[in-house]
């Protein structure tokens, strides 16, 4: 009887000690997979007077912010947050660290006035510093010169003796709520790390993969960016520009001529045949391979239809209706643009 009261506190203490480890273990594991917002795309949070640290947690549970409202709540306990928080709206960036959600909670919202900014997909730098300045936020060459001094501070290895704008294509192009007094610095930091965020570690092990740099998978995302008409059109003219580069053909885009006709600015709307001579380093028509960097700062769609690009054997495409008209011999591309023609001329 003893012995098997004794077998029986073995087993029973066996089980105590290995739930005892799992939660221990659990514990220790919940942060790395916790500690970090897993949304993709900026989150709008409002937080109304009185809100409690029970009430927030489960609206961002409820937003898909976080993975446990219940984990949020505790911790946020921990750190004091549920004596801190302030009413107003916040927007949380995908991959944000909770302890940036639990500091913008805690900051008073309602005493700095902020402003909302679109950054369009394919904008140039030099677009993003005029829409800055027409909103009245920085001045658009304090907002190019911020640009080089981050460069110019960062781990960045390609050569941009050959660029007009050393960050182009480095900053991503969303849609940003900067405070009315926010520097031309800050903002540049804010857009560069939000790309670094895009650049997850998977995709930049894919480029490895296929032999691309970071600065050359950006540079071929923005051509893609500049030359589709649509998503559905993004895999098929990634096809095109890598068969294009594998028998070293000309890439021949416009996109790229007009960029460099205005030192990145891009104001040409129009491409005449004497611009296809100019001897500007981002003349695809005249120099094989990919220009020296992005003409564009491309978004995620892009970037990711540069890493996994459409099986196809395209070399050529024109504008058509609705898209672009793709053809594999050179015979069909020139019928293609000359229906192009006759539309335009009718």
């Amino acid at each position: 009887m003893k012995k098997g009261c004794l077998i029986t506190l073995t087993v029973a203490g066996l089980l105590i000690f290995i739930s005892a480890a799992l939660g221990i273990g659990a514990y220790l594991l919940a942060p790395a997979a916790l500690s970090v917002t897993v949304h993709e795309d900026p989150a709008e949070i409002t937080v109304a007077p009185g809100d409690s640290l029970h009430r927030v947690s489960e609206q961002l549970k409820e937003a898909g912010v976080i993975r446990s409202a219940l984990w949020f709540r505790r911790k946020g306990q921990e750190e004091g947050i549920d004596r801190l928080i302030k009413p107003g709206t916040l927007v949380i960036e995908p991959g944000s660290h909770i302890d940036d959600v639990f500091e913008a909670l805690t900051i008073d919202r309602q005493q700095r006035e902020q402003v909302r900014v679109t950054f369009p997909e394919g904008f140039t730098l030099y677009q993003m510093a005029r829409r800055l300045e027409e909103r009245e936020i920085v001045d658009a060459e304090e907002f190019l010169e911020a640009t080089r001094r981050y460069h110019a501070a960062g781990d960045y290895s390609f050569d941009a003796s050959q660029l007009y704008f050393p960050l182009e294509g480095y900053l991503f192009p969303d849609t940003y709520q900067f405070e009315v007094d926010a520097t031309a610095d800050e903002i540049v930091a804010v857009m560069a790390r939000q790309m670094e965020k895009v650049l997850t570690p998977e995709w930049r092990q894919r480029a490895e993969e296929m032999g691309y740099t970071t600065h050359q998978l950006l540079t071929l995302a923005s051509l893609i960016e500049k030359e589709a008409f649509g998503d559905h059109e993004r895999p098929t003219i990634a096809g095109v520009v890598y068969n294009r580069l594998e028998i070293d053909m000309l890439l021949q885009f416009c996109s790229s001529v007009l960029y460099g006709l205005d030192d990145g600015q891009e104001l040409a709307t129009r491409l005449l045949y004497r611009d296809l001579e100019e001897p500007h380093p981002f003349n695809t028509y005249k120099y094989k391979g990919l220009p020296p960097g992005p003409i564009a700062n491309p978004g995620r769609a892009s970037i990711e239809a540069a890493l996994y690009p459409e099986d196809n054997d395209y070399l050529y495409f024109v504008v058509g209706d609705g898209g672009h008209n793709f053809s594999r011999e050179y015979r069909d591309h020139l019928q293609n643009v000359e229906a192009y023609r006759n539309r335009s001329d009718e």
